[in-house]
């Protein structure tokens, strides 16, 4: 009876949305990273929809294609952000379909063909030679602390900026450092679908390890970072650490943007530079396949995404040499 119950009065696509929200919270069958995506994508564009209150079960087609309209108007939106949106609807029907709440996805098939899209704006995904030096530059005129430092190592390197937050560094073979854990902030998922304070763990490098766990030869000037590092920070167990406390990557890509916007460039997030890094090693001569281990990528696909779209390969050429 409670079943029944349930079905008809207490399973509203909400409902079942917060289920799958916390099943793969609780499984971590995906990163916490893309759970707060999803539920960002939920309360702007889902919860306060007609869609959202309605018992799941009696959602047809034609209410989910209705959404769409709604969403995309004539190319209110790009193919890019409706397909964020979709997938997240997708999750919920298809936790619900494995749950035997409905028998068959209402998305399936629709024919979103018909719809139309905003085109997207180019998207920059590297700061140019002249951008770096430029930023180079203006942060040794700055008061050297460990988040100028830290943003002037990364452009010394192939490195996430947790890898950055998180590392160790041996002196007595000073320009070697080995990529071996990435410092990241999780937060837990509260009751009410919200997320508590970060807190601050240390965990192996992004993917797989086999890969990501890595040695890189660093330029001069990245040696003397470090140095500099170690002068601020005699004792600190990670060597970037700001007033006794470690690195946020919050902060990292708040002070990259202010310095980006006081010298007139672009801002791009600290990921970014591994973009830049790794595209002027393709340009200087390296070839994809040497610098896919830098990245500490599994394949070599990834790597092509970072480097962009380039066909001609050449010989190898020094990292360090490059970057210097």
């Amino acid at each position: 009876m409670q079943k029944l119950y349930d079905y008809y009065f207490n399973n509203t696509l909400e409902d079942i949305y917060k289920q799958w929200v916390q099943h793969r919270a609780e499984t971590q069958i995906v990163s916490q990273k893309t759970i707060e995506e999803d539920i960002g994508i939920w309360n702007r564009f889902i919860a306060d929809t007609e869609l959202a209150r309605m018992q799941i079960a009696e959602i047809k087609p034609v209410h989910v294609m209705k959404l769409f309209q709604i969403w995309t108007g004539n190319g209110k939106i790009t193919r890019k952000d409706f397909n964020n949106r979709k997938s997240v609807l997708n999750g919920i029907f298809r936790h619900a379909v494995l749950n035997e709440i409905i028998t068959f996805s209402p998305i399936t098939d629709l024919p979103c063909n018909t719809l139309k899209f905003k085109l997207p704006n180019a998207s920059k995904k590297a700061y140019t030679v002249e951008e770096r030096a430029m930023l180079l530059s203006y942060l040794k005129t700055l008061e050297q602390d460990a988040y100028t430092l830290a943003i002037q190592f990364a452009f010394y390197g192939i490195f996430r900026v947790g890898e950055i937050k998180g590392l160790t560094w041996d002196t007595e073979n000073e320009n070697i450092i080995t990529i071996k854990q990435q410092l990241v902030e999780e937060r837990t998922l509260q009751e009410d679908m919200t997320f508590s304070h970060p807190h601050r763990v240390l965990k192996d490098p992004k993917g797989n390890p086999f890969y990501s766990i890595r040695t890189e030869e660093l330029p001069e000037a990245g040696i003397n970072i470090l140095r500099k590092m170690k002068e601020l920070n005699p004792n600190g167990k990670l060597v970037f650490m700001h007033e006794g406390r470690p690195l946020t990557t919050d902060t990292f890509n708040r002070r990259l943007k202010k310095y980006c916007g006081e010298l007139g460039i672009t801002y791009l997030s600290s990921h970014k530079i591994r973009f830049t890094n790794a595209s002027m090693l393709f340009d200087a001569g390296v070839k994809a396949i040497d610098i896919q281990p830098l990245l500490g990528h599994s394949n070599l696909a990834m790597t092509q995404h970072y480097i962009g779209q380039r066909t001609t390969e050449r010989d190898s050429t020094e990292m360090a040499r490059i970057l210097a």
